[in-house]
Formats: structure tokens, sequence, C-alpha cells
């Protein structure tokens, strides 16, 4: 299997299949795009009630935030889903809606109040591990979005919070270790999707090749049976009378050579007399004829 290294596609010899397996990897995961994040929608819901539980001064905040910014805009992925054109944009919409739901919760970050603040990053890090293991995106996107995410925390613990350097130093460890470990992950989905379907595709051509060959003998195999049928001929040394004419068999019974033949192939005897016999027999072939269509003969 020939592939680029780091985006996966296939390259060389087999550049042929990167659209089909695009279009398989696509029908193969549409719904698992439409279940995922329906799952998601609810789990993103379901973190309300930490908002209430850790910072209930600005949870109203939160809520917004989730019901009124992230949820809508898995709902619209959804949506579009079923329009004819996903196709084109699905690994796209993925990424966005993934970089959204992580916003979201960098902005909760940002408003948030209070030691728990702190805390609300590793809402990320499942975002990252759900986009790049569940929700079937492709390396190259997972790879880039899990980038922009982590430069948006930077950015959030850097300069708008401005997180301690101790705190900082350990969140960015968990953080980009997540970010590492879902991007191995995500590499190693792909790359035996594309191996799964690239075997496939070499199974496809062996049993279409096998058909061929089967058809072959099949046609061979009727060329000769009815060869067979056809012709049936007598080989070897045929021990014959040098006066009667009659044959030996493998038995040792002499035979008629006409019984003999007729036995031993699919030809047929009709008799008649050869114009030197009927002049041996009859004197003249003339007269055989004549007494032949006389009242008497018949």
């Amino acid at each position: 299997m020939t592939i680029n290294p780091f985006t996966l596609k296939f390259v060389g010899e087999n550049e042929d299949l990167e659209q089909g397996f695009l279009d398989h990897f696509f029908n193969q995961s549409l719904a698992i795009f439409r279940w995922g994040f329906f799952l998601g929608i609810v789990l993103y819901g379901l973190f309300a009630f930490l908002d209430a539980l850790a910072m209930p001064e600005v949870k109203k905040e939160l809520w917004k935030i989730r019901f009124f910014f992230v949820i809508p805009v898995m709902l619209a992925g959804i949506a579009f889903s079923f329009y004819g054109n996903f196709r084109r944009y699905w690994q796209i919409t993925i990424a966005f809606i993934i970089v959204v739901a992580a916003l979201g919760i960098f902005w909760m970050v940002v408003i948030s109040k209070g030691p728990y603040k702190y805390t609300y990053y590793v809402g990320n890090i499942l975002v990252m591990f759900f986009g790049m293991t569940f929700i079937r995106a492709r390396f190259i996107w997972a790879f880039s979005f899990g980038l922009l995410i982590i430069c948006m925390f930077e950015i959030t613990h850097i300069f708008l919070i401005k997180t301690a350097m101790p705190m900082l130093l350990i969140s960015n460890f968990f953080f980009c270790t997540a970010w590492l470990i879902g991007a191995v992950a995500c590499y190693s989905l792909e790359y035996f999707a594309r191996k799964n379907y690239y075997l496939m595709m070499l199974l496809e051509k062996e049993k279409s090749h096998l058909n061929k060959v089967n058809k072959l003998l099949k046609r061979q195999f009727d060329e000769l049976k009815k060869a067979k049928e056809d012709v049936k001929r007598l080989s070897g040394l045929i021990p014959i009378c040098a006066n009667c004419k009659k044959v030996r068999d493998d038995k040792g019974y002499w035979n008629q050579i006409e019984s003999y033949i007729a036995e031993h192939s699919d030809a047929n005897f009709s008799h008649a007399i050869c114009p030197s016999c009927i002049k041996k027999l009859y004197g003249s072939e003339k007269w055989f004829n004549s007494s032949k269509n006389s009242p008497q003969s018949e």
C-alpha cells in the first residue's frame, strides 16, 4: 500500500484508489457523524450541571454559551448532513464544530470566577478526543484543529486569564499530551481504514480475475466436451483378417468389421454395392439396374 506518510493519501501506483476510499469512508461514516454529534449535544448540555455546581453566580452566562452558541452549531451541522453537497464539506464541518465547541469552553473560562475556572480546560481534552477518535475525522483535519485548540488554550491562559506559571506548565503538560495521544489514535484509525479498503480492493480485483479465469476454463471445458462428443476415432494397431476382413477384439473374438467400427466409434453403416462388385456378381451394371427396377424384383 503506497500512501503519503503524513496526509495518509493514496499516492503513486495506488493514487487511483483515493477517490474511491473517500467515497467509501464517507458512506461508512455518515451515520456515525449524525449520531455522534447528537450524543455530543447531549453531553455538552449535561455539563451545565457542573456550571450550576461550581460557579452558580455566572451559570446563566455559561448556559447561554452552551445552549445558544455551541449546541445550535452542532444542530446546524447535523441538518447540513442531509444536503447533497455535504459530502464535499463534511470534514471541514467536523473541524468547524469541534473548534466552536472548544471556543465555547474557553469563553466559559474567561467569564468564570473563582478557582474552578482553571479546571475547565479539561473539557477541551474531552472535545479533542471526541473529534479525533469518535466522530471519524481524517487525521490531517484532526491534527489541524488539535493544533488550533492548543493555540486557543495558550492565548486564553497566558493573555486573558493570566494563569500562574506552575499551573500553566501543569495544564500544558496534560493538554498537549492528550492532543498527542488523540493524534496517534486518529492516525491509526485512518491508516487501518485505508488498509482495509486497500485489501478489499485487492480482493475484488482477484475475484474479478478468478471469475474471468473460471469463465475461460468453462468455455474451454465446454469446447472439449463438444469435441469429445463430435469426434471419437480409432487408434493403435487393429488385427484384421487378410482374407475375410474380420477384426479381432480385445477378448480374442473375431467380429465383422462393421460391428467392430460401430462399437468403437460413433459411425454407422449403410450397405450398397460398388460398380466393380456389380460387374463381378452380375456381369454388367446395366443388367443389375434393369433387374432392380423390374416388377419381379418387387
